[in-house]
C-alpha cells in the first residue's frame, strides 16, 4: 500500500521534463487555434476587418457579407516541433484535419449569408518521456501523453446594415473527448510495480459570438492610393462546459476505477480588434489584436497556476491583382505574408511562454473562383531557461476552396 501511494503521487505531480511532444498542450484546453485555414495562415491569421468574396474566414463572421457564391472549403494541416531543453532535442510531428465550412449567400444586396461548419478550437497532442535514476526507487521512466482538444460545430450569418456596416454572429456547440495518460516503468531489479494512470474527459457546451466591420473610412482621410480602410471587432462570449471525467490506474492487480465525476470548465471570453486597408488597389494590409484572459479559466471552480492571459498581435498583407477574378491564370494567383507575436496562455516557474512567427501563403486558381490555398508558418516558442522547453515550429496548411452558383432566381 505504501508503494502504491508513493507511485500515485509521482504520477499526478506536474513536472516539465520532455524528450518529445509539445508538453505545453497538456494544460488548460491545449494549444489555441485562432483559425486553421490556409488563407488565414498566410497572413499570420490577420484579417478581422477584411471581407472577401471568395473566402469563408473564421476570424470575423461579419466578413461573410461579401460572399456571392455558394462556397465549400476543407483541408489539412501538418505541424512539426523541434523541441529542445538544455541538453537534448527531438522532433515531433502531427497531421490534423482542419474541418469543413459551407456558405450559402441569400441576398447580395443585403449581405445575408448563412454559414455552417465543423472546426477545431484547440489541440492537445503530446508524448513525453523522462528517464530517472533515483537512489531509493532505482532506474525508472516516466511517460506522459495526451490526445484530444475542443471542436466547434457552428451555424452563423452575416448582414449588411445601413451606412455600409456589416454584422455577423454564430451559434456554437463545443465538444471534446480527450485522454491523458501517465505511467512509470521501473527497472526489473526493483520491487516496485509498474503503474499507469489514465484520465478521460468528455466536454460539451454552447457558445455565442458576433462580429462587426465598419464602413470604408478612407474617404475621410482622402489619401491618394488608400482605399477600403475598415475597422473590425469580434467578441466571443465566455462559456461553461459540462465535463464528465473517468480515471483509472493499472498496476499488478489490474485496472481499478480511480475517479468518476462531473465538473464545470469555465472558458473566458475572447475579444478581437482589427484594421485593414487597400493600397494601390493590388495590396491589402491587415493589423489585428486578440485577447483571451485565461487567468480566469477555471475547472471545478479552481483557477490554474499554469495559465495566464492570452494576447496576440499580428500583421499581414495580401497581393491580389485588381483584375484577378477575370484575369489570366497568373493574374489570379494571390500572394500573402505575415508576422505575429503571441503571449500564450502558458506560464511555468514564473516564466511566461511567448511565441514569435513568420508566415507566407499563396492561392493557385482551379477554375473560376476555385482555388487551392497553401499557408506556411515558422515560429519560435518558449525558452530553455528555467528548466523549460524551446520549440521551433514548422507548419503547412492546405485548403481546397470551391465556389459555385446555386439558388439563381430565374428572370421573368
Amino acid at each position: 500500500m505504501k508503494n502504491k501511494i508513493l507511485i500515485s503521487l509521482l504520477l499526478l505531480s506536474s513536472i516539465i521534463l520532455a524528450s518529445g511532444g509539445s508538453i505545453y498542450s497538456r494544460y488548460g484546453i491545449g494549444n489555441l487555434l485562432v483559425s486553421n485555414s490556409a488563407r488565414d495562415a498566410g497572413t499570420g491569421f490577420s484579417g478581422l476587418a477584411y471581407a472577401q468574396h471568395d473566402h469563408i474566414s473564421l476570424l470575423n463572421p461579419a466578413g461573410w457579407h461579401k460572399i456571392d457564391m455558394t462556397r465549400f472549403s476543407t483541408g489539412v494541416s501538418f505541424t512539426g516541433y523541434d523541441i529542445a531543453d538544455m541538453t537534448q532535442s527531438t522532433f515531433y510531428s502531427e497531421t490534423d484535419f482542419s474541418g469543413f465550412l459551407i456558405a450559402f449567400p441569400i441576398s447580395n444586396d443585403y449581405g445575408i449569408t448563412f454559414v455552417g461548419g465543423l472546426t477545431p478550437y484547440s489541440n492537445i497532442n503530446y508524448d513525453v518521456l523522462s528517464d530517472v535514476d533515483d537512489p531509493i526507487l532505482g532506474k525508472h521512466t516516466f511517460e506522459y501523453s495526451g490526445d484530444g482538444g475542443l471542436s466547434k460545430a457552428f451555424l452563423g450569418f452575416s448582414y449588411k446594415l445601413p451606412f455600409d456596416f456589416a454584422l455577423g454572429g454564430t451559434f456554437d456547440y463545443y465538444s471534446d473527448k480527450s485522454e491523458y495518460k501517465s505511467s512509470v516503468k521501473f527497472d526489473q531489479n526493483t520491487d516496485f510495480a509498474n503503474t499507469e494512470y489514465v484520465l478521460g474527459l468528455k466536454s460539451r457546451g454552447l457558445g455565442f459570438s458576433f462580429g462587426l466591420i465598419s464602413p470604408d473610412l478612407s474617404q475621410v482621410l482622402n489619401i491618394d492610393g488608400l482605399s477600403q480602410l475598415r475597422l473590425g471587432a469580434t467578441y466571443q462570449f465566455g462559456m461553461t462546459l459540462k465535463v464528465d471525467s473517468v480515471g483509472a490506474y493499472n498496476n499488478s492487480n489490474g485496472y481499478e476505477d480511480y475517479l468518476s465525476k462531473g465538473f464545470d470548465r469555465e472558458i473566458p471570453h475572447r475579444l478581437g480588434l482589427g484594421l485593414a486597408f487597400n493600397w494601390s488597389e493590388n495590396y491589402t494590409f491587415m493589423v489585428d489584436f486578440v485577447n483571451q484572459p485565461f487567468s480566469q479559466f477555471k475547472e471545478n471552480k479552481i483557477k490554474s497556476e499554469y495559465l495566464r492571459d492570452f494576447y496576440r498581435y499580428s500583421i499581414g498583407f495580401e497581393y491580389r491583382h485588381a483584375s484577378s477574378r477575370y484575369g489570366s491564370t497568373w493574374q489570379q494567383v494571390i500572394w500573402r505574408g505575415g508576422l505575429s507575436y503571441e503571449q500564450t496562455q502558458f506560464i511555468f516557474n514564473g516564466k511566461g511562454i511567448d511565441e514569435m512567427a513568420a508566415y507566407a501563403g499563396v492561392s493557385f486558381p482551379m477554375g473560376f473562383d476555385n482555388s487551392i490555398d497553401i499557408g506556411l508558418k515558422y515560429g519560435i516558442r518558449g525558452t530553455t531557461d528555467f528548466n523549460l522547453l524551446k520549440e521551433n515550429i514548422f507548419a503547412a496548411f492546405i485548403t481546397i476552396n470551391f465556389g459555385d452558383l446555386w439558388f439563381i432566381r430565374p428572370e421573368r
